[in-house]
């Protein structure tokens, strides 16, 4: 997972322009995004008697948590970032505005269930009013939304990096 913590540190650095200790913040997200990735290849690679000798229930309630709390902070890091664009408080074109605002909505249809144990307001008619926690066996931990809506940690956060990969090779392009 070091090529994955690399791709965090590179973006970590464009982010001083919004706030400049979202730099050290994104890079612990992204250590801890390696982190959690790395565990989750491990459950989704072990079979039941590995998962079983692997991982006992402490250890998965940690990862499940841990993951809860790494949606949270996210989302609130891609909140932020799309009221300082929207608020004109960076250069940025609204190509990478609508990117950012396109992650920040995705994370939200977990985000609202998780913290505030109701479907987000866009997906009321069709999700559950909680996130229900399990595994994704492709994946690693992810929540239920409703009957056929699945959404993993590690899904969001290929959403995140790659959005802020978008914003940083935005704003190179614009520096040249």
């Amino acid at each position: 997972m070091e090529e994955r913590f690399e791709r965090w540190l590179k973006v970590s650095i464009g982010l001083a322009r919004f706030e400049e200790h979202l730099v050290s913040l994104m890079q612990d997200m992204g250590q801890l995004d390696a982190q959690l990735c790395a565990a989750d290849a491990r459950i989704v690679q072990a079979d039941s008697a590995q998962l079983n000798s692997i991982f006992d229930f402490d250890s998965i309630q940690h990862h499940r948590t841990q993951s809860y709390l790494w949606v949270l902070g996210a989302y609130e890091i891609l909140r932020t970032l799309a009221q300082r664009i929207r608020e004109g408080q960076s250069d940025d074109p609204p190509d990478v505005g609508a990117r950012v605002n396109l992650a920040r909505d995705r994370f939200a249809r977990l985000r609202v269930p998780l913290a505030k144990f109701e479907a987000a307001g866009r997906h009321k008619a069709t999700d559950n009013h909680v996130a229900y926690p399990g595994l994704d066996l492709k994946r690693g931990i992810a929540w239920q939304l409703n009957e056929s809506e699945v959404i993993s940690r590690q899904e969001l956060s290929d959403v995140f990096l790659e959005a802020l990969e978008f914003l940083r090779a935005s704003k190179l392009n614009r520096a040249q």
